[in-house]
């Protein structure tokens, strides 16, 4: 497999869900782990093109390779999927919000005194779910599960449910590990059931391994499940 003939899509940073005009949901990633792998990526691959969404000012553009920014999940989706295609892998590292407000206010939500809020969500696009049924040889994906419990299990369901190639887990309710640290633990498995546990190290070292280890087994893949 020569990767000078592979495009890398790299997904960073989380995607904010508009509340109203000033406020909005979204969660704590900063970008790192995407930004880290993107950077490891230039030079060993014909292209790079990192889609980053709201994260930190430090990890929102890759030198050497092409920059999309993206607010929403529903941008994320779009600049996915017009980047995919045979030849290419993406590793989703952002952290896209799940569910947005169904009815979001045109303008600020005023505070009533003594008054609650209901709000209705709906779920946002599943931007994996959405390019796994594309039919491009060559097209890997991997993705990537934050969980606080049972890590192994809903990342194997994640995997099956989104016709994934890999998927790297790992636990976010430790302090030390997860969203905004700097060292971190990734579990990766594969749909031919190799298991492999990277780290725990910094981030800048994760992301090196973790590419390492996915060219290493992209190779070794049969091409029946490359699609």
């Amino acid at each position: 497999m020569n990767l000078n003939d592979f495009k890398l899509i790299v997904t960073s940073g989380p995607t904010r869900e508009w509340l109203d005009p000033v406020r909005f949901i979204s969660n704590p990633s900063t970008g790192q782990t995407g930004w880290q792998v993107a950077r490891n990526g230039v030079g060993r691959f014909r292209e790079v093109v990192y889609i980053c969404g709201a994260a930190h000012r430090e990890y929102c553009n890759v030198e050497g390779a092409r920059n999309i920014s993206v607010i929403t999940t529903e941008d994320l989706a779009l600049a996915v999927q017009s980047e995919v295609g045979p030849r290419s892998l993406l590793i989703m590292a952002a952290a896209p919000a799940d569910f947005t407000p169904a009815h979001p206010g045109e303008q600020k939500i005023k505070k009533q005194a003594g008054a609650g809020m209901n709000l209705e969500l709906k779920p946002t696009t599943d931007v994996l779910k959405s390019v796994s049924e594309l039919d491009h040889t060559n097209f890997f994906r991997v993705g990537f599960a934050a969980e606080t419990t049972q890590v192994r299990e809903h990342a194997l369901e994640k995997m099956e449910r989104k016709k994934l190639h890999f998927v790297c887990a790992n636990r976010v309710y430790r302090e030390e590990v997860g969203f905004g640290s700097h060292d971190n633990t990734l579990f990766v498995l594969d749909r031919e059931g190799q298991e492999e546990t990277l780290g725990p190290c910094s981030k800048e070292l994760l992301a090196r391994h973790l590419l390492d280890y996915l060219i290493l087994r992209m190779q070794t893949l049969s091409d029946s499940t490359v699609r």
